[in-house]
């Protein structure tokens, strides 16, 4: 069985997944205006950091440092949202933004980081450093790193917009560029 190929198929489709809830995280924060708190903020960084270990594999070479870089970002990753479940978990406590199928943006993450940290402690014990052989990116893999630069450039500028070169509020309401704007 030809693991490489298997592994860069998983490795690419989890970069569109993380893509993919970094995205559904932008459309609640534009179209209801669902502001990122500091923690949102942190924790869509982390999700950037398991990526990139993730596509040092794909164009790089497929080496378990990688997937250990994309498991100790995950641990990061987690740590944010179980700080999220904690402090929420109280009834009566509240929450922090919309639901989506029920459970918070937080929740997920945490659920999604435990399956990524899965996934990449059974790829490393599989890839055991085999070589990618892959002497250019394919077209699919170039559509994955643009939309992966995009989000992060979007988040990047969606992120100064709403803090600025200030500290990210812990519950905002506005944007800090927009209100600087408007006066």
């Amino acid at each position: 069985m030809n693991y490489n190929k298997l592994l860069n198929f998983f490795d690419m489709l989890i970069i569109v997944a993380l893509c993919t809830t970094l995205l559904i995280a932008f459309s609640y924060q534009f179209t209801v205006n669902d502001l990122p708190c500091a923690m949102c903020v942190m924790s869509r960084m982390g999700v950037y950091a398991m990526s990139f270990g993730l596509l040092a594999n794909l164009l790089l070479s497929r080496n378990t440092k990688n997937y250990f870089l994309v498991i100790i970002a995950g641990l990061i990753q987690m740590a944010i949202s179980l700080e999220f479940i904690v402090r929420h978990i109280v009834p009566g406590s509240g929450s922090y933004g919309s639901p989506v199928f029920g459970l918070h943006m937080y929740s997920w993450n945490f659920i999604f980081t435990v399956l990524i940290i899965i996934y990449c402690c059974i790829a490393g014990l599989i890839s055991n450093n085999i070589s990618n052989n892959q002497n250019k990116p394919t077209l699919i893999l170039k559509l994955i790193i643009a939309l992966l630069f995009l989000t992060l450039f979007a988040n990047t500028i969606s992120t100064f917009v709403e803090c600025g070169i200030y500290s990210c509020p812990s519950d905002p309401h506005s944007y800090w560029l927009l209100d600087l704007l408007h006066r």
